[in-house]
């Protein structure tokens, strides 16, 4: 409108009041880019923590359609000030493939945005980090909080529209954004509380840096299915608070730009980001759906079973390369829940061991929540899943838990080319010989009870005093048993071969690299073999 383009006639525009950067372009992503979880906890660079010789740096790189805060999922190899980074040579040309090193904006607080998001541009805080071309950063020299505030509204919206008809938003279309002041105490305050709700929603979920415990165990209360009314009421009111607070926002720019006649601060609930995993969107109305709730309870419980969580101490436990259960006591010296001793946990379709993955899922539930209810617990949350809990951790689990880290896991899963066996470890306690004793404390265990149970239906297949359709049964358990014992003795040949190498694993390398080691024996990953640039 006319209106629009006379504001854009002005030299007040974002480019004034501050500084937009394009950022660092790797040419080298699975080189010199891991998701946090893959790393050692005491090599990353953390000033909150007192951790400041680490030398992986949290890194913006865009992301979802975020707004306010998040998408921190990143890390940067800026060893000896980015040497490998600087010097990242193309063998062919003999040039150097990256280039723009953030220079003197690293580690400063700015903007972020998602480059490639559409025209609704979805800007949020940025601090203490290195970026990426697309997660560029505007660096605003005063009043963050206000030019953060008018990039999420319909104002720029409007003019990104127009700069970006594609889906590319670069540093060039923000900084042409014509800026109008008004009440800057109102606005800072309103953003500033829009980035601690989504800052809190972020830290919800246990693949955020600063995750301190699932919601369900911090609401305290002993019945699961009263904690998620809890959690549902609380989470309810903060999204409907923040989507308040964006029409507020949106209403109040308009104003000050007086285009009322051209533009509407409604914001549909769709565009609100928070709960976005949690919950959905069914006729216009807000819908907490208590499956994946239920399912981040379940894996938390299994991150407490091996030792990543506590439920006696907030945050990471362990979380450096090859710690053990004795770390784990140094800092928990008398845990109301203990994790497993020696990182690896069956998953069967029964109850073979006494550390199986069930087994230890209802100690947990027990020392979570109290004796008294486990029973009711266990029913809502089978109930909620649609499963038994068994069914859920041989078939669903691991699925769930490849797409909850990214194709990241830090949990890997061995398993039979069948699937007959199946067991888990914890990336960061991997000791050279857990493959051994997988092999010789479980798997030939388990190949010897599965002897023993065939022998049995055989014997009762040929008993005289039995019914035709018994007879018939114990054929078919006893056909089972042979095809379930021939998969685990293929598989034991193949995790032989493995346990001899006593294969060493460097954090440093990501999952990528290190699971690959093991491809014979662990699940497949579909497309972790490709690489990135």
């Amino acid at each position: 409108s006319e209106k629009l383009i006379r504001l854009l006639e002005s030299d007040k525009l974002f480019q004034k009041y501050g500084q937009t950067r394009e950022g660092l372009t790797t040419a080298g992503n699975d080189k010199f880019l891991r998701y946090h979880w893959e790393v050692n906890l005491n090599k990353v660079y953390d000033t909150k923590r007192g951790r400041l010789n680490g030398y992986w740096f949290f890194y913006q790189k865009g992301g979802e359609f975020r707004k306010w805060f998040g998408n921190n999922e990143l890390l940067l190899n800026w060893k000896d000030d980015g040497y490998e980074v600087k010097n990242n040579i193309d063998i062919k040309t003999n040039r150097v493939r990256s280039h723009n090193y953030n220079g003197e904006f690293a580690l400063k607080e700015g903007i972020t945005w998602t480059a490639f998001s559409g025209t609704l541009i979805s800007a949020r805080y940025s601090s203490e980090d290195y970026f990426d071309s697309r997660g560029p950063k505007y660096f605003p020299y005063d009043n963050l909080k206000y030019y953060l505030g008018l990039l999420n509204t319909k104002i720029s919206y409007k003019y990104l529209e127009a700069f970006s008809p594609a889906i590319d938003i670069k540093p060039g279309h923000v900084s042409k954004i014509p800026v109008l002041f008004g009440d800057l105490n109102w606005v800072s305050n309103i953003v500033e509380q829009n980035i601690e709700l989504t800052e809190n929603d972020w830290d919800s979920r246990e693949n955020s840096w600063n995750f301190k415990q699932n919601e369900l165990v911090g609401f305290n209360n002993l019945k699961l299915e009263a904690n998620f009314e809890f959690y549902k009421a609380y989470w309810s009111e903060k999204f409907f608070l923040l989507h308040k607070n964006e029409e507020e926002l949106n209403r109040k720019f308009i104003e000050i730009y007086k285009l009322d006649d051209e533009l509407f601060p409604e914001v549909p609930i769709q565009e609100i980001t928070i709960l976005r995993e949690e919950s959905k969107i069914v006729n216009g109305e807000l819908f907490i759906d208590p499956v994946p709730v239920l399912l981040q309870l379940v894996s938390y419980s299994i991150g407490c079973i091996l030792g990543r969580y506590s439920l006696d101490k907030s945050g990471l436990i362990l979380a450096n390369q090859g710690e053990t259960l004795q770390d784990f006591l140094q800092q928990v010296p008398d845990p109301s829940f203990l994790p497993d001793e020696d990182n690896i946990i069956p998953i069967l379709d029964g109850e073979w061991f006494n550390d199986d993955i069930v087994g230890r899922f209802k100690v947990f539930l027990k020392a979570a929540f109290g004796q008294e209810h486990f029973e009711e617990n266990l029913k809502y949350i089978e109930e909620t899943i649609g499963k038994d809990i068994r069914k859920y951790f041989v078939k669903d689990f691991y699925n769930d838990h490849i797409k909850r880290y990214k194709k990241r896991p830090i949990y890997w899963m061995f398993s039979s080319p069948k699937g007959h066996f199946k067991a888990l470890i914890y990336m960061h306690r991997y000791q050279p010989d857990v493959c051994s004793k997988m092999l010789n404390d479980y798997l030939q265990a388990y190949i010897s009870k599965l002897e023993a149970a065939k022998q049995t239906q055989t014997m009762l297949s040929l008993r005289e005093d039995i019914s035709a359709r018994e007879k018939t049964l114990a054929i078919k358990e006893t056909d089972k048993y042979e095809a379930m014992l021939k998969d685990c003795r293929d598989y034991a040949k193949t995790l032989f071969t493995i346990a001899t190498q006593k294969i060493n694993i460097d954090l440093d390398d990501g999952v990528k690299v290190n699971y690959q080691k093991f491809k014979e024996v662990l699940v497949p990953i579909k497309g972790l073999e490709k690489e990135e640039e």
